[in-house]
């Protein structure tokens, strides 16, 4: 039986895939990731972080009691609502250095308005 090229370079290739370590794939496609806790005591945990200009960085939100929320125009953060047991993680690439204040966009609680999370951008 004669196989077509096409076949034979596709088996070259998913041979070549399932047989690279699990590690090499996660490289791959792996970016930082900062985790951010959001608290039943309307607080972030951290409450203050350092992103890097034009570099890939994955913000991970976690809340453990009660329902936030954060948005940045700026950092290019949609509007994301972080609820317990549901984490949600949104992707950030920042283009301009400077400091930033994201307050919680959700009123969560007495300590709503002191609810804030600092993102510095620096090179």
């Amino acid at each position: 039986m004669r196989l077509s090229p096409i076949l034979v370079a596709a088996s070259i290739i998913t041979a070549t895939l399932v047989s690279a370590p699990a590690s090499a794939k996660l490289q791959a496609s792996a970016l930082p990731v900062i985790t951010i806790t959001a608290t039943a005591e309307q607080k972030f945990s951290p409450n203050h972080i350092v992103l890097h200009l034009k570099k890939k960085q994955t913000l991970h939100f976690v809340s453990l009691g009660g329902v936030h929320g954060v948005e940045s125009k700026d950092l290019g953060i949609p509007a994301t609502m972080i609820q317990p047991d549901k984490p949600v993680s949104v992707s950030v690439m920042p283009t301009k250095l400077g400091s930033y204040t994201l307050p919680c966009t959700i009123v969560c609680g007495a300590g709503h308005a002191e609810m804030a999370l600092q993102i510095d951008v620096k090179k």
